[in-house]
Protein backbone atom coordinates (compact mmCIF):
# COMPACT_ATOMS: atom_id res chain seq x y z
CA UNK A 1 0.00 0.00 0.00
CA UNK A 2 1.39 3.37 -1.03
CA UNK A 3 0.65 5.92 1.67
CA UNK A 4 1.03 9.68 1.36
CA UNK A 5 1.49 11.34 4.76
CA UNK A 6 0.40 14.98 4.84
CA UNK A 7 1.39 17.19 7.76
CA UNK A 8 -0.77 20.34 7.66
CA UNK A 9 0.88 23.25 9.50
CA UNK A 10 -0.76 26.63 8.99
CA UNK A 11 1.04 29.76 10.10
CA UNK A 12 -2.03 31.47 11.52
CA UNK A 13 -3.55 30.50 14.86
CA UNK A 14 -5.74 32.62 17.11
CA UNK A 15 -5.48 30.51 20.27
CA UNK A 16 -1.70 30.07 20.22
CA UNK A 17 0.12 32.31 17.71
CA UNK A 18 2.71 30.44 15.62
CA UNK A 19 1.85 27.29 17.55
CA UNK A 20 3.23 24.88 14.96
CA UNK A 21 6.76 26.17 15.51
CA UNK A 22 6.46 27.23 19.13
CA UNK A 23 9.23 25.52 21.19
CA UNK A 24 8.03 22.57 23.26
CA UNK A 25 10.78 21.09 25.43
CA UNK A 26 13.37 22.73 23.24
CA UNK A 27 12.14 22.03 19.71
CA UNK A 28 9.38 23.28 17.40
CA UNK A 29 6.06 21.53 17.90
CA UNK A 30 5.80 20.37 14.29
CA UNK A 31 9.12 18.53 14.55
CA UNK A 32 7.56 15.89 16.80
CA UNK A 33 5.14 14.88 14.06
CA UNK A 34 7.78 14.92 11.32
CA UNK A 35 10.05 12.71 13.41
CA UNK A 36 7.29 10.18 14.08
CA UNK A 37 6.48 10.06 10.35
CA UNK A 38 10.14 9.44 9.53
CA UNK A 39 10.14 6.54 12.01
CA UNK A 40 7.39 4.81 10.04
CA UNK A 41 8.29 1.89 7.79
CA UNK A 42 5.02 2.00 5.85
CA UNK A 43 4.75 5.62 4.71
CA UNK A 44 5.73 6.06 1.07
CA UNK A 45 6.07 9.85 1.04
CA UNK A 46 5.94 12.62 3.66
CA UNK A 47 4.81 16.11 2.73
CA UNK A 48 4.59 19.19 4.94
CA UNK A 49 1.98 21.69 3.77
CA UNK A 50 2.13 25.25 5.07
CA UNK A 51 1.42 28.82 4.06
CA UNK A 52 4.20 30.04 6.36
CA UNK A 53 7.78 30.54 5.18
CA UNK A 54 8.89 30.43 8.83
CA UNK A 55 7.43 26.96 9.29
CA UNK A 56 8.79 25.66 5.98
CA UNK A 57 12.24 27.06 6.75
CA UNK A 58 12.25 25.53 10.25
CA UNK A 59 11.70 22.07 8.74
CA UNK A 60 14.15 22.19 5.81
CA UNK A 61 16.63 19.97 7.65
CA UNK A 62 14.28 17.01 7.26
CA UNK A 63 14.32 14.81 4.16
CA UNK A 64 10.67 15.31 3.26
CA UNK A 65 8.70 17.16 0.59
CA UNK A 66 7.15 20.60 1.01
CA UNK A 67 4.03 22.30 -0.31
CA UNK A 68 3.58 26.07 -0.08
CA UNK A 69 -0.11 26.32 0.59
CA UNK A 70 -2.16 29.05 -1.07
CA UNK A 71 -3.61 31.73 1.20
CA UNK A 72 -7.16 30.82 0.19
CA UNK A 73 -6.56 27.38 1.73
CA UNK A 74 -5.02 28.71 4.93
CA UNK A 75 -7.71 30.53 6.87
CA UNK A 76 -9.35 29.32 10.10
CA UNK A 77 -12.37 28.18 8.11
CA UNK A 78 -10.57 26.57 5.17
CA UNK A 79 -11.53 22.86 4.97
CA UNK A 80 -8.45 20.65 5.14
CA UNK A 81 -9.95 18.45 2.42
CA UNK A 82 -9.33 21.25 -0.10
CA UNK A 83 -5.62 21.20 0.72
CA UNK A 84 -5.57 17.40 0.42
CA UNK A 85 -7.07 17.58 -3.06
CA UNK A 86 -4.67 20.30 -4.11
CA UNK A 87 -1.80 18.01 -3.14
CA UNK A 88 -3.31 14.92 -4.79
CA UNK A 89 -3.90 16.89 -7.99
CA UNK A 90 -0.23 17.92 -7.97
CA UNK A 91 0.84 14.28 -7.78
CA UNK A 92 -1.71 13.30 -10.44
CA UNK A 93 0.03 15.66 -12.85
CA UNK A 94 3.31 13.94 -12.02
CA UNK A 95 1.66 10.51 -12.55
CA UNK A 96 2.35 9.55 -8.93
CA UNK A 97 -0.41 7.47 -7.34
CA UNK A 98 -1.24 6.62 -3.73
CA UNK A 99 -3.61 4.11 -2.16
CA UNK A 100 -4.19 6.07 1.04
CA UNK A 101 -3.72 9.52 2.54
CA UNK A 102 -2.54 9.86 6.13
CA UNK A 103 -3.24 13.16 7.83
CA UNK A 104 -0.88 13.81 10.76
CA UNK A 105 -1.73 16.85 12.86
CA UNK A 106 1.19 18.64 14.58
CA UNK A 107 -1.15 19.86 17.33
CA UNK A 108 -1.39 16.26 18.61
CA UNK A 109 2.34 15.57 18.93
CA UNK A 110 2.38 12.36 20.97
CA UNK A 111 2.65 9.55 18.43
CA UNK A 112 5.29 7.17 17.13
CA UNK A 113 6.20 5.48 13.88
CA UNK A 114 4.83 2.29 15.41
CA UNK A 115 1.44 3.96 15.94
CA UNK A 116 1.42 5.05 12.32
CA UNK A 117 2.40 1.62 11.01
CA UNK A 118 -0.18 -0.12 13.19
CA UNK A 119 -2.91 2.13 11.79
CA UNK A 120 -1.78 1.46 8.22
CA UNK A 121 -1.76 -2.28 8.94
CA UNK A 122 -5.39 -2.03 10.06
CA UNK A 123 -6.36 -0.53 6.71
CA UNK A 124 -4.28 -3.07 4.79
CA UNK A 125 -5.86 -6.05 6.57
CA UNK A 126 -9.46 -4.83 6.39
CA UNK A 127 -10.27 -4.37 2.71
CA UNK A 128 -13.88 -3.33 3.40
CA UNK A 129 -12.79 -0.42 5.62
CA UNK A 130 -12.37 3.06 4.14
CA UNK A 131 -10.67 4.89 6.99
CA UNK A 132 -8.85 4.49 10.29
CA UNK A 133 -9.17 7.16 12.97
CA UNK A 134 -7.06 7.46 16.12
CA UNK A 135 -9.09 7.55 19.34
CA UNK A 136 -8.84 7.19 23.10
CA UNK A 137 -11.36 5.66 25.48
CA UNK A 138 -13.15 8.19 27.68
CA UNK A 139 -13.78 7.56 31.35
CA UNK A 140 -14.88 10.37 33.68
CA UNK A 141 -15.36 12.65 30.67
CA UNK A 142 -17.88 10.25 29.13
CA UNK A 143 -20.79 11.86 27.21
CA UNK A 144 -23.13 10.30 29.80
CA UNK A 145 -21.77 12.91 32.20
CA UNK A 146 -22.43 15.79 29.78
CA UNK A 147 -25.40 18.07 29.13
CA UNK A 148 -26.95 20.36 26.57
CA UNK A 149 -28.17 23.72 27.85
CA UNK A 150 -31.82 24.36 27.07
CA UNK A 151 -33.12 27.77 26.02
CA UNK A 152 -34.42 28.33 29.57
CA UNK A 153 -30.90 27.56 30.94
CA UNK A 154 -31.93 24.19 32.37
CA UNK A 155 -29.87 21.07 31.71
CA UNK A 156 -30.68 18.31 29.24
CA UNK A 157 -28.62 15.13 29.40
CA UNK A 158 -26.82 14.20 26.18
CA UNK A 159 -27.32 10.51 27.02
CA UNK A 160 -30.33 10.45 29.38
CA UNK A 161 -30.48 6.66 29.40
CA UNK A 162 -27.08 6.56 31.09
CA UNK A 163 -27.19 9.77 33.15
CA UNK A 164 -27.48 7.95 36.48
CA UNK A 165 -25.68 4.74 35.50
CA UNK A 166 -22.55 3.69 37.33
CA UNK A 167 -19.38 4.44 35.37
CA UNK A 168 -18.44 0.76 35.17
CA UNK A 169 -21.77 -0.08 33.49
CA UNK A 170 -21.74 2.60 30.79
CA UNK A 171 -20.80 1.47 27.25
CA UNK A 172 -17.34 2.59 26.17
CA UNK A 173 -17.08 5.94 24.42
CA UNK A 174 -14.23 6.71 22.03
CA UNK A 175 -12.92 10.25 21.50
CA UNK A 176 -11.04 11.41 18.39
CA UNK A 177 -7.66 12.50 19.70
CA UNK A 178 -6.56 14.21 16.47
CA UNK A 179 -3.35 12.22 16.07
CA UNK A 180 -4.03 10.57 12.71
CA UNK A 181 -6.66 10.17 10.01
CA UNK A 182 -5.99 7.50 7.39
CA UNK A 183 -8.26 7.20 4.34
CA UNK A 184 -8.26 5.24 1.10
CA UNK A 185 -7.77 7.60 -1.82
CA UNK A 186 -10.60 5.95 -3.78
CA UNK A 187 -13.06 6.65 -0.95
CA UNK A 188 -11.67 10.14 -0.38
CA UNK A 189 -12.14 11.07 -4.03
CA UNK A 190 -15.68 9.69 -4.04
CA UNK A 191 -16.92 11.28 -0.81
CA UNK A 192 -14.60 14.30 -0.65
CA UNK A 193 -14.15 13.70 3.06
CA UNK A 194 -11.27 12.65 5.29
CA UNK A 195 -13.36 10.35 7.48
CA UNK A 196 -15.21 7.94 5.23
CA UNK A 197 -17.35 5.15 6.65
CA UNK A 198 -16.98 2.32 7.35
CA UNK A 199 -14.07 3.24 9.61
CA UNK A 200 -12.05 1.52 12.30
CA UNK A 201 -10.59 2.99 15.49
CA UNK A 202 -6.90 2.98 16.24
CA UNK A 203 -6.93 3.04 20.04
CA UNK A 204 -4.19 4.97 21.81
CA UNK A 205 -3.19 5.54 25.43
CA UNK A 206 -5.64 8.09 26.98
CA UNK A 207 -2.97 9.14 29.49
CA UNK A 208 -1.19 10.98 26.69
CA UNK A 209 -4.21 12.80 25.29
CA UNK A 210 -3.24 16.33 24.30
CA UNK A 211 -4.39 18.63 21.52
CA UNK A 212 -2.84 22.08 21.46
CA UNK A 213 -5.42 24.80 20.79
CA UNK A 214 -5.02 27.11 23.80
CA UNK A 215 -2.06 28.37 25.89
CA UNK A 216 -2.95 25.99 28.75
CA UNK A 217 -2.59 23.07 26.34
CA UNK A 218 1.10 23.93 25.89
CA UNK A 219 1.69 23.57 29.62
CA UNK A 220 -0.07 20.21 29.62
CA UNK A 221 1.82 19.12 26.49
CA UNK A 222 5.23 19.74 28.03
CA UNK A 223 4.39 17.62 31.08
CA UNK A 224 2.84 14.80 29.04
CA UNK A 225 5.56 14.72 26.37
CA UNK A 226 8.22 14.44 29.06
CA UNK A 227 6.31 11.62 30.75
CA UNK A 228 5.81 9.93 27.36
CA UNK A 229 9.50 10.17 26.53
CA UNK A 230 10.33 8.61 29.89
CA UNK A 231 7.54 6.03 29.57
CA UNK A 232 6.02 7.03 32.91
CA UNK A 233 2.31 6.62 32.17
Amino acid sequence: MRVLAIIPARGGSKGVPNKNIIPVLGKPLVHYTIESALESEKISKILLSSDSEKILKSCKKFNIEFNKREQKLSSDISPIIDTVFEILNKYDKEHVEFDAVLLLQPTSPIKTGVDIDNAISLLEKNKEINSVISVVEMDDTHPARMYWENEDATLKSILPEYEKTRRQEIPKALYRNGVLYLTRVSALRKEREIMVKPSLPYKMNPNYLVNIDEPRDLLIAEVLIKAWQENKL
